[in-house]
């Protein structure tokens, strides 16, 4: 049975792991194994080197003890009272004074020969070095004595240019000095007479005298012999005709180090892979990690979320693919974007079409409610003039009443701006003349709440006005008055109409945000109910039968914001209460003359930041 595609999958930390365990078996197990290899030929090669250069350190040895010798035995000689006591043939004396001397002729034997005395002290040295001395020289040789092999140094003693005999200085080459040389060629010393018989050895006599079988009859002077399975290097060095000295090594004690190498080796060796592996979990991570944020990234882009972090390698291939599926995941995000927008773009244009069906069908109500508002206004033009008429006979008669006067001037400025709108009502379709076409929102707004609240105790009604005096909206102040009295009229009266005994607070809110200049109107009265709230705009429709309203007042007010290329709209409220909200253009910043703001009435409270 095959199994699963999902089970065949290795997981690439697995991989990985395998891979650097691999190479570090290829890697390290030869390198071991050559490594061991070339360590035992070098330590071999060191030992053949230190055995060659045994023979130099011996010569140069033996070449310092002569001169050490030569200089014992010529103080021996002359030293005082011994060419008397040879002279006299007077053997005590001789011993006395050569004992006398020992002190200062260093570690060798004292050495006397007068044949002719009868004196002999120390070792007898052969004929002819008795001629050299005979002949005025002082000889240094090494030769036999029985079965030991010294040197001698001799120096002549004279007396008025006769030959008296010899004195000098022989020393051992025993096993005292064969332990100085092995200290000194760090080797194992054999010293061999001429005959081939051993004299002395720092080693095993055993092993001593088969070493020096086995080399008897070579004629190298480096070799290698195996002596019971033990293999040792030997170096051979002469000595000058009484035999030679053989310098040696067993190769099992220079190879003895290995062991403690090998372990050190296996030691680094074990650290070496602890560090690879650490290393190698550590490249595991940079490379694993980044793997895993590309596909955490896949889902997330697949359920619709394309912000997902995509990870920062500095492994080339990783950062090359992050990237190409970071340019994927940005020409993705942007075709849905763009389709979208297309939806957006669409819903707003069904949503226009509506609006201007509405618009449509608000403008032909208003067409026929406009034909009725032209008669009605033809209708009270002439009584408006009238009451102007009789106001102005009236301010000339009350001019020593400033407050009546002041009733009377915003009385007659009312009739005036009434005139105006009847006049604007029979010719809505040409342009206004004169008068500016912009006004000071918050001025304009004083106004009309001091005209509201003249005459009304401040515990009934109160009127905020909030906003800066700088502010003007792209609209004639008479029709901004228009708007706001009707407004303000419409929240006064709602309120009354509640049962509840409680005072009128209308709130007047004028900022301005960008290029828009926006009004906003709000009261604490019982608000607009929903259903209704469609139809407070259209012509005769009024919730204020009760106080013989027409219907007229918001529909000619949302007129003319329309007619200023502005809105009038009742927001939603969050409390109780109607919210009426004006946006209007801003005004540009040509000079025109404001509508000057009458004197704060002392029954509305006063404007927030004004």
């Amino acid at each position: 049975m095959t199994p699963p595609a999902a089970s065949r999958h290795v997981p690439l930390n697995r991989a990985l792991l395998t891979v650097i365990a691999s190479a570090m078996l290829v890697g390290v197990v030869p390198a071991g194994i050559a490594l061991d290899r070339e360590l035992a030929r070098g330590l071999v090669e060191r030992a053949r080197d230190d055995l060659q250069r045994a023979p130099r350190i011996l010569a140069d040895r033996n070449t310092a003890i002569a001169d050490a010798m030569m200089m014992h035995a010529k103080e021996l000689a002359h030293q005082e009272g011994l060419i008397d006591a040879v002279a006299q043939r007077n053997g005590a004396a001789v011993a006395r004074v050569v004992e006398e001397a020992r002190g200062s002729i260093g570690t060798g034997q004292p050495l006397v020969s007068a044949a002719a005395a009868g004196i002999a002290i120390g070792p007898t040295p052969g004929d002819s070095l008795l001629a050299e001395t005979r002949a005025g020289r002082m000889p240094v040789a090494m030769a036999m004595d029985g079965a030991t092999v010294r040197t001698l140094a001799l120096a002549p003693i004279e007396r008025g240019g006769a030959w008296l005999g010899a004195a000098g200085v022989t020393r051992a080459l025993d096993a005292t000095e064969a332990a100085g040389l092995k200290g000194l060629t760090r080797s194992e010393v054999i010293v061999v007479s001429r005959t081939g018989r051993v004299t002395a050895s720092t080693m095993d006599t055993t092993v001593a005298h088969a070493l020096a079988q086995a080399i008897s009859g070579a004629t190298t002077e480096t070799m290698d012999r195996t002596i019971d399975g033990d293999a040792y290097l030997l170096v051979r060095a002469p000595l000058a005709g009484a035999g030679f000295v053989v310098f040696t090594r067993r190769l099992n004690d220079e190879l003895s180090v290995l062991p403690s190498l090998r372990r050190t080796a296996a030691l680094a060796a074990l650290f070496a892979a602890l560090i690879m592996l650490l290393l190698g979990t550590l490249l595991m991570r940079r490379v694993t990690r980044p793997v895993h944020q590309l596909a955490a990234a896949a889902t997330a882009m697949r359920n619709g979320a394309f912000e997902a972090p995509l990870p920062q390698s500095r492994i080339s291939e990783v950062a090359q693919v992050a990237q190409q599926f970071a340019g994927m995941r940005t020409a993705l995000r942007r075709q849905l974007e763009e389709l979208q927008q297309v939806n957006e773009t669409l819903q707003d244009r069904t949503q226009r079409l509506s609006a201007l069906q509405s618009d449509l069908m608000q403008r032909e109500r208003l067409a026929v409610a406009g034909r009725l508002v032209g008669q009605l206004a033809h209708e009270i033009r002439n009584p408006i003039a009238a009451l102007r008429n009789t106001l102005e006979v009236v301010r000339r008669r009350v001019t020593h009443d400033q407050e009546a006067h002041e009733f009377t001037e915003l009385a007659i400025n009312e009739l005036l701006r009434m005139h105006e709108l009847t006049e604007q009502m029979l010719d809505v379709s040409r342009p206004r003349r004169g008068g500016p076409a912009h006004a000071h929102a918050v001025p304009v707004a004083r106004d009309v709440a001091r005209l509201l609240t003249a005459g009304v105790p401040h515990e009934d009604l109160t009127v905020q006005v909030q906003g800066a005096e700088t502010i003007r909206a792209a609209i004639a102040p008479d029709a901004l008055k228009q708007v706001l009295l009707n407004l303000l009229q419409n929240a006064r009266e709602a309120v009354g109409l509640m049962r509840e005994p409680r005072g009128t607070v209308i709130m007047v809110a004028i900022d301005q945000q960008g290029a828009i200049v926006t009004i906003d109107v709000s009261d604490n009265g019982p608000g607009v109910p929903e259903s209704l709230a469609e139809r407070v705009f259209d012509p005769f429709f009024t919730t204020k039968a009760d106080l013989h309203g027409v219907g007229l007042g918001l529909f000619v007010a949302e007129g003319l914001i329309r007619a200023a290329g502005g809105r009038l709209t009742l927001q939603p409220s969050t409390n109780d209460g109607a919210h009426f909200r004006i946006a209007l253009p801003v005004a540009d910043s040509r000079p025109s003359t404001p509508a000057a703001p009458a004197e704060p009435a002392s029954r509305y409270a006063p404007a927030v930041g004004a």
